[in-house]
């Protein structure tokens, strides 16, 4: 049995389709006639299965074995050889004496899950099984230069610094973006904290150290760029995790904001937040250091618009197991493990990259736009603003990093910031609740009232509405996204509520503390429960040991391995999602059988329909119903075209005649694909032929090796803009690849397997493990793997009365509308203590 899907062949029809819903009327009736049905379903099944296992008695040795896949036993454990080096630990050293030799690659987890069935590996995947697991990145190369003296260490210094001086004065020269534009609000979208310029600075001012340093040396076509110089030894500015021998952790039973003290051989660096990506496979620059990817030949890549037109052309083709919920989450705890930060201006400004008339910053790059481009002729542009991601200090000279703003943890960071300033502003202070706004008999997140966020209008706020607050600054990015974090903010306070009754002698901070506990163990349990087998598929869940047990402890934790995001997996591969999105998103009214249709840029940095009772309710419903597009090169003319565009007042411009005068100077909406395409080669991502290579799958060396890789029209479409096979951008072409009835193709399954199996075996307090130091009891951990996202979402939206428990797969026979009290729900009686829990802050 492979566990794959049918390739879905639907199309979104011309005519919107006719839609019927039961009525409140005649649902016991659908009810009582569903049980009969599924009696009758379950005798037909029983007497099929005894037929089944009598003809394969008589025919057992018949059975044909030359099959192109390879089986996976159907024992009850996964065997400590297959696959070979797949497995993380067995066990983990105390959390309080980290062991400097890793366990055994090989060994299985503890009491692991049974193999669901016979799963196969499909061949394009297998590969993947043959390889150690976490992958292991390719080491930068030795430094370009030899051994550089003190003398020409200082120098360098100096040098940089005076670079930043310049930088600076250039930046006072300069006039910020316009506020009220798409452009802002991307940059806006990207909130980057105030303390992340310094930073960036001090990395710039090393950068061009380095430069200084190399004398002229050329490392571009070196492969690897410069490699990894001398240590900065606090030549600028540094960041603490560039000290040699941090402050020793306090144990603690809860982890802290900013993802310090996980790792206790790593406590400032490893997956904690304003830290520097990890990079996996050696950057490459233009230049060796920093200036962006160019073509294998050395000449410039083509436009990210010109690839963006060519090969991310919109279709409609739905994929209809799947429903938006699964984009939405997916978007949900992408904003809790990354936030990659920009390069800002004078006090913290916008950049304009845009005008010809100011001095050029460094950190511009525009998007060039052909001046016949079939979108933004009509408004006469030919320039995309840009700005490149905030480097970070790496502590050597060599070439630049960018910074994660983020903690690495599924730790629920979205719902309270990863500082502490941000969440001591989130708390109400009294019984371990987080701050609402409560409306009639409903509550909503705390307003944001700042008017230069990129989401409060005039308009709106004169109406006494606001945009909102809570623990990511991009909650307001979309109206799915904001009801998503009102709905664990609701929940963060139901579980306070419910341990203040069992525990009345507990404290604020205790309560809070546990409550937030929680709120992570269930973030990632669903993540791991249900988005990642939708992603990846079971078969590849269970080969790689990312399976969640069904009971007892997971000894899986492993202290060597580095769970910092990897630079690839926020610039390009974790970006698949925006192919899901449909152009149109249904709001269905179960009650009157009607679905209208909102276009989705409508719903970006737009969530005042929160402010009705009904707005939260008809936003879950319109992404428990609405079906997303397959993965693949596709994006719709929503992303491609009118990202974060607002409605002008009196235009009315049809984007359909090309060959129209241009009749207005914008704003209008930015392309996400072009966008994403940029910060790859803002990041130095090595093109994508290296990605398949990194992760053991063939790698192709000219086009005509991409057949079987690519269906027919991408790879026509993609041979027309490359030149080189080598050129292809990482998102571009792991979009592009065919992934034969799977969500996705080899390259993204593999990249993403390697990060989230990381955010698993290298998080020490992953709610499984048994570490009595942060473990909850085996009674809670029961308790926490009742949970489900369709149940957390109807236990905190009273209005919402039916749901499909799989919310992130469409309704089916098998995933049926159920009344939100059938869905399972944790038992926290288990929360009951007659003492303080240990470990607690006071």
């Amino acid at each position: 049995m492979t566990m794959q899907r049918a390739q879905s062949t639907e199309r979104t029809p011309l005519v919107q389709p006719t839609y019927m819903f039961e009525s409140s009327l005649t649902r016991n009736y659908q009810k009582r006639l569903r049980n009969f049905q599924c009696t009758i379903c379950v005798i037909l099944i029983v007497l099929l299965s005894v037929t089944l296992l009598l003809t394969i008695s008589y025919n057992l040795v018949d059975i044909d074995f030359e099959n192109t896949t390879t089986a996976v036993p159907p024992t009850t454990s996964p065997p400590a050889t297959a696959p070979p080096t797949a497995a993380p630990p067995a066990t983990a050293p105390p959390a309080t004496a980290p062991s400097a030799t890793p366990p055994p690659a090989t060994a299985p987890p503890a009491n692991p899950p049974p193999a669901p069935g016979n799963l196969t590996m499909s061949q394009e995947l297998l590969p993947l099984t043959q390889l150690k697991w976490p992958l292991e990145g390719r080491p930068p190369p030795a430094f370009v230069s030899s051994s550089p003296t003190k003398e020409a260490i200082s120098s360098a210094v100096l040098q940089g610094k005076e670079a930043l001086k310049a930088r600076q004065d250039l930046e006072s020269l300069r006039k910020p973006l316009d506020k009220d534009s798409p452009a802002r609000r991307a940059q806006r979208a990207a909130a980057t904290s105030p303390k992340v310029k310094p930073m960036a600075e001090t990395a710039f001012a090393t950068e061009e150290a380095t430069k200084a340093l190399l004398n002229g040396t050329d490392a571009s076509q070196r492969s690897g760029g410069v490699g990894i110089g001398p240590s900065t030894e606090g030549s600028f500015p540094e960041p603490l995790y560039c000290t040699i021998a941090p402050a020793p952790c306090v144990p603690s039973k809860y982890r802290t904001q900013d993802g310090s003290c996980n790792n206790l051989n790593n406590s400032l660096r490893w997956g904690v937040s304003n830290t520097p990506f990890r990079r996996v496979l050696p950057p490459d620059y233009g230049d060796g250091i920093s200036s962006p990817r160019l073509a294998a030949d050395g000449s410039a890549l083509p436009s990210a618009r010109d690839v963006s037109v060519t090969v991310h052309r919109p279709s409609y083709a739905h994929d209809t197991v799947f429903t938006v919920m699964l984009a939405v989450w997916g978007q949900f705890i992408d904003h809790d493990i990354t936030a990659t930060a920009l390069n800002k201006g004078e006090n913290n400004s916008a950049l304009l990259c845009c005008d010809a008339d100011q001095p050029e910053h460094p950190e511009c790059f525009p998007v060039k736009l052909d001046p016949e481009d079939p979108f933004y002729q009509t408004y006469n542009l030919t320039c995309m603003e840009f700005v490149r991601s905030a480097s970070a200090p790496t502590c050597y000279f060599g070439p630049r990093e960018q910074l994660n703003q983020a903690t690495a943890f599924l730790d629920g960071s979205t719902v309270y910031g990863f500082e502490d300033t941000k969440s001591l502003q989130l708390r109400r202070g009294v019984d371990g609740e987080l701050r609402m706004l409560r409306i009639a008999g409903w509550e909503l997140l705390p307003p944001s009232t700042d008017p230069d966020d990129g989401c409060n209008t005039e308009e709106m706020n004169a109406k006494g509405r606001y945009c909102f607050e809570s623990g990511d600054e991009r909650a307001n990015e979309n109206l799915h996204l904001t009801t998503m974090h009102l709905i664990w903010a609701r929940q963060h306070n139901r579980l306070a509520a419910m341990l203040r009754k069992l525990n009345p002698d507990w404290t604020d901070e205790v309560i809070f503390q546990e409550a937030r506990r929680i709120v992570g163990a269930q973030m990632q349990h669903i993540t791991y429960a249900e988005f990642l087998p939708a992603v990846l598929g079971h078969d590849v869940m269970w080969a790689l040991n990312l399976t969640l047990q069904t009971d007892g402890y997971s000894n899986v934790y492993d202290p060597t391995v580095d769970p910092s995001i990897a630079n690839h997996f926020a610039a390009a591969a974790f970006r698949f999602a925006h192919t899901l999105l449909p152009g149109m998103m249904q709001n269905v009214d179960l009650r009157t059988g009607t679905v209208s249709y909102t276009q989705l840029h409508e719903m970006l940095f737009n969530p005042y329909a929160l402010y009705s009772a009904a707005g939260a309710p008809r936003a879950v419903r319109s992404a428990l119903h609405t079906p997303v597009h397959a993965v693949d090169p596709h994006v719709t003319f929503e992303l491609s075209n009118h990202l974060f565009e607002r409605p002008v007042a009196n235009a009315n411009i049809s984007t359909a005649n090309t060959t129209a005068v241009p009749t207005k100077s914008g704003p209008c909406g930015l392309d996400l694909v072009s966008l994403n395409i940029q910060r790859g080669r803002d990041h130095g991502l090595p093109s994508y032929p290296a990605w398949r290579e990194h992760c053991g799958l063939s790698r192709p060396a000219n086009f005509e090796d991409l057949k079987e890789i690519f269906n027919d029209m991408s790879l026509t479409r993609i041979s027309d803009i490359y030149s080189s096979v080598d050129d292809i951008d990482l998102y571009t072409g792991a979009v592009a690849e065919e992934p034969k009835g799977r969500l996705l193709g080899p390259t993204l399954t593999c990249l993403i397997a390697d990060q989230f199996m990381r955010l698993k075996v290298a998080d020490r307090f992953w709610y499984e493990t048994g570490d009595e130091t942060v473990a909850f009891t085996l009674e809670q951990l029961m308790e926490i793997r009742k949970t489900t996202l369709a149940g957390v979402i109807c236990a905190n939206e009273k209005l919402l009365d039916q749901a499909q428990p799989k919310v992130m797969e469409a309704l089916s026979a098998t995933n049926p509308l159920v009344d939100c009290e059938e869905l399972p729900q944790p038992d926290f009686s288990h929360w009951a203590t007659t003492t303080t829990p240990k470990n607690t802050p006071n």
